[in-house]
């Protein structure tokens, strides 16, 4: 491998790190929450459909943020999105923190469904764009097992932290490691820069040198394609189920089997003994040959 070649790899390595931290704080996220259900019902007094609510509104706000930001990220360019996702998610963990009624944490997680809803339409574009074509299935490989990280890391990180303190401390804790991902990320922004106008003109160019008669889409001709139904219903259904096991598991474990909060975190866990050796193997095989095959394809599902 030549001096060049590697020195572009190095770029595409650490493109790629910072990208796939940001994807795995997002993940961190959706379960910063749920391992704290036991003391916040305990402290306000919340039954469990209403903290099942909370989870609800921030599911609905990243979906609705999520399709929306899509539309921000082609006009402003990829990059100042991810700093006010990750920035909204540090805004919501202080909002729980200091929390005195249900409204606060209805307003926390509002919040935190507005950052958590940038990262896919921001990773997808900056990976596909930044990284070199050869790297892309890697690339996607490391961002998903970031993802699952993330989720394996957040219970034991609360959990921890509230016994050892309470649950306001465990999330100003999880501000303070949302707000050392966004300084990080913003020290080396300059891999990320993201010229909105130059990459849809290159993607016109690129698309014009096969067909020359070839036309921009509009805005929605994309909810014209049906593998894009396709895969928003496996998502839907797929998110629905892992979504309910992840939040109501540790504290169903609770109160029929009275396991601690502790070790019901820890079945539940995306990668605990039992779960993570699949993981393993989908990352060393299954994801780069999905992935490979879907950029042959030119459709970029994984």
């Amino acid at each position: 491998m030549s001096l060049a070649q590697g020195s572009f790899y190095s770029s595409d390595n650490r493109t790629i790190g910072l990208i796939s931290l940001a994807h795995g704080t997002s993940h961190f996220y959706h379960l910063v929450l749920p391992p704290l259900f036991p003391w916040l019902k305990i402290e306000f007094g919340l039954s469990y459909a209403e903290l099942g609510l909370l989870m609800t509104v921030f599911f609905v706000v990243s979906c609705i943020v999520q399709a929306s930001s899509g539309f921000l990220v082609d006009h402003k360019g990829a990059r100042p999105v991810l700093f006010a996702g990750i920035g909204l998610l540090a805004l919501s963990a202080v909002t729980y923190a200091v929390s005195s009624s249900y409204l606060g944490l209805m307003i926390g997680a509002i919040l935190m469904g507005c950052g958590n809803g940038v990262f896919h339409p921001v990773d997808y574009t900056l990976i596909n764009h930044k990284i070199s074509a050869k790297r892309l299935p890697y690339a996607y490989s490391f961002h998903g097992v970031t993802g699952y990280l993330g989720w394996a890391l957040a219970p034991v990180f609360m959990v921890a932290i509230a016994e050892l303190a309470n649950w306001r401390t465990a999330m100003m804790a999880a501000a303070i490691l949302a707000i050392s991902v966004l300084i990080l990320i913003w020290f080396n922004r300059d891999l990320l820069t993201d010229d909105a106008k130059e990459r849809q003109a290159s993607n016109l160019a690129n698309a014009r040198k096969e067909d020359p008669n070839h036309q921009p889409l509009g805005t929605f001709d994309f909810l014209k394609l049906p593998a894009v139904w396709l895969c928003w219903l496996f998502f839907f259904f797929s998110m629905v189920a892992m979504s309910g096991i992840q939040s109501f598991a540790p504290s169903a474990l609770f109160k029929t089997y009275e396991i601690s909060v502790a070790s019901g975190n820890f079945f539940s866990n995306p990668i605990s003994p039992w779960n993570r050796r699949w993981y393993v193997v989908w990352w060393l095989f299954g994801k780069p040959l999905c992935c490979a095959r879907t950029y042959r394809s030119h459709l970029f599902i994984c």
